[in-house]
């Protein structure tokens, strides 16, 4: 009943999006990105099976691309196509050689998504993480293409598994064909939400293959000469006002200690105003301050500012220690690519909906933190005591290369479905 009036009032709120987006940038990009795309038709014609590969955004695309290894691997001849959310993730979908085409998810209507799925005609649909569209999830049932949910979270605090939100969430994945959740915690909650228990695996996060991928590949950076491994260095990964703050008590203190100690910082939103308000703070505290895209080297007692996108997971390989931001807000980012290159990572104490930060800190190798003088203390004793720093970093690689594999348990899953 939820889904079919979902539908019906789909292709009304579909028709106001031009007005919203008046006010939002983000969906203004999205919509323009929409009327730009080439579409479904014509993609590899002739090409099976044909497998079209849903996620949300830029994030999400990362962690669909071992996904989409593994699938060219196992069935060459496939026609792949990927469908996105949001106009974020535009640029990095150019850099797909995997897929035969990457396009905007079209707006949730019947007449939309009919539209999509008659143009590619897939054989299987594979959504990545969390992202179902009632629509979507109707017209793939009338055409009986089986919908698969990999990588699948449900936290305890997330909307889904709470009313009014589980009013439509226990329908919507009761369609699904079947579902890899990423632990054994989303597994549980997908259990209360009454999934069937032969349509749901514990398949893992392809997340941890990706950055192993790129640990692998040994991307090179801007800053051409690494750290001394005595000149300990924090990396401060998407950064919101909250940890910056911890960060310009506790790093003058730091100094006082360890005149070499570094400091890379790299906001969540790398925006001019956002380093101009960076660099004016550390002047305020009497520190030198330098961009990374200036450099071409690590200076000493400098707080060097990330202002380049999509290069944190390889900045990680300068450090020894990581702080994670979002720990303060809604919710931690991802301590993966931080554990990968070997870093233990602080984080703040919202890490309710991040199963991976919590399985980190439970490896130890992660601590969660509330204020600058717990933030102080562990970046002094990880400076101070050499060995437990040795012994927490092969901590941090051993937990990320534990969960490995998560793109082929995910296929072997739905094979045996016949993909």
């Amino acid at each position: 009943m939820i889904i079919a009036l979902y539908r019906l009032l789909a292709p009304l709120a579909a028709a106001l999006l031009p007005l919203f987006a008046r006010f939002s940038p983000k969906l203004a990009a999205t919509l323009a990105w929409r009327k730009e795309s080439p579409g479904a038709s014509n993609v590899a014609p002739g090409a099976s099976p044909r497998i079209l590969v849903h996620v949300s955004s830029a994030g999400e695309l990362e962690q669909a691309r071992p996904l989409l290894w593994e699938l060219c691997a196992r069935h060459p001849e496939a026609a792949l196509l990927v469908t996105l959310s949001s106009a974020s993730a535009r640029k990095a979908a150019k850099d797909l050689p995997d897929a035969h085409r990457a396009i905007p998810m079209p707006a949730d209507t019947p007449r939309a998504m009919a539209r999509l799925l008659d143009d590619f005609t897939p054989d299987h649909i594979l959504v990545i993480k969390w992202d179902l569209w009632p629509s979507l999830m109707g017209e793939a049932r009338r055409r009986k293409i089986p919908v698969f949910l990999l990588g699948a979270v449900l936290s305890a605090e997330s909307g889904r598994s709470r009313w009014p939100g589980r009013l439509l969430a226990r329908p919507l994945h009761g369609l699904l064909s079947g579902i890899g959740a990423a632990s054994k915690g989303d597994a549980e909650s997908f259990r209360r939400l009454g999934v069937a228990e032969d349509r749901l695996a514990i398949t893992g996060d392809t997340r941890f293959d990706r950055v192993i991928q790129r640990r692998q590949e040994n991307r090179p950076h801007l800053l051409s000469r690494s750290i001394h491994p005595k000149e300990a260095c924090l990396v401060v990964g998407s950064s919101w006002p909250a940890e910056e703050t911890l960060i310009w008590e506790a790093y003058p203190q730091i100094l006082a200690e360890q005149p070499k100690a570094r400091l890379l910082l790299a906001p969540h939103e790398p925006s001019e105003n956002n380093l101009c308000r960076l660099e004016a703070e550390a002047a305020r505290r009497g520190l030198s301050s330098a961009r990374l895209s200036t450099l071409d080297h690590f200076p000493e007692a400098c707080v060097v500012l990330a202002d380049v996108l999509g290069q944190l997971a390889e900045l990680y390989r300068l450090g020894s220690l990581a702080f994670v931001g979002g720990g303060f807000g809604d919710g931690v980012h991802s301590v993966l690519e931080a554990a990968a290159h070997g870093l233990p990572v602080i984080m703040g104490p919202r890490i309710e909906r991040a199963a991976e930060a919590a399985e980190l800190v439970e490896a130890g190798a992660g601590w969660v933190i509330r204020d600058s003088r717990e933030l102080l203390e562990l970046w002094r004793s990880h400076m101070n005591d050499v060995a437990a720093a040795h012994e927490n970093a092969a901590r941090a690689r051993l937990f990320v290369d534990s969960g490995a594999g998560a793109a082929q348990r995910s296929l072997d899953f739905i094979e045996k479905f016949e993909i």
